[in-house]
């Protein structure tokens, strides 16, 4: 599978700041489901996997990230449908501790927009950072065994909520 590479506006404005060995940053991100199976991201070479979506701009609602962060990297447009999950993750990763704030939305994604039962279905170099996408199902077993986090989703993403869930992630 080649890697696609697509221009991508650059983003000095995020929502991220860093205080000391803490930063703060805030996230959108989709949810697509098909078959029973999510879409989910991870960087090659790491087993961490994630709903697809990224930093919030300043001045950008979460909705308009989504579809930017999609568009960007698939090339696609997908309709946003209501926040599902706001989750606030307090996580250490390497040598920070992470205070991050995630709006997570359902998605429809058009019909021919990459789709594989059992591999990678995508890959898209961001800068020096190769992504993989992939269809899983969305269940906790097999969430966990992709080790996809925010941890308190992988039991809430095979059914959604009609109305939308705050989620403390105090690991």
């Amino acid at each position: 599978m080649m890697v696609e590479r697509r221009p991508v506006q650059r983003h000095d404005r995020m929502v991220c700041f860093d205080d000391g060995g803490d930063r703060f940053q805030m996230r959108a991100a989709g949810i697509a489901l098909r078959d029973g199976r999510v879409l989910v991201q991870n960087i090659k070479g790491d087993p961490t996997t994630f709903l697809p979506g990224g930093r919030i701009d300043q001045n950008e609602s979460s909705t308009t990230t989504v579809m930017r962060e999609i568009d960007e990297e698939f090339g696609r447009v997908v309709e946003v449908g209501p926040l599902v999950f706001v989750v606030e993750s307090f996580f250490p990763e390497k040598a920070q501790l992470f205070h991050e704030i995630g709006f997570y939305y359902g998605i429809t994604v058009p019909d021919d927009f990459p789709y594989h039962e059992s591999d990678i279905c995508h890959r898209f170099l961001e800068g020096p950072v190769e992504m993989e996408y992939r269809w899983v199902p969305a269940t906790p077993s097999a969430l966990a065994d992709w080790s996809f986090y925010p941890l308190p989703l992988r039991s809430r993403l095979a059914v959604l909520p009609a109305s939308t869930v705050h989620i403390l992630d105090a690991r």
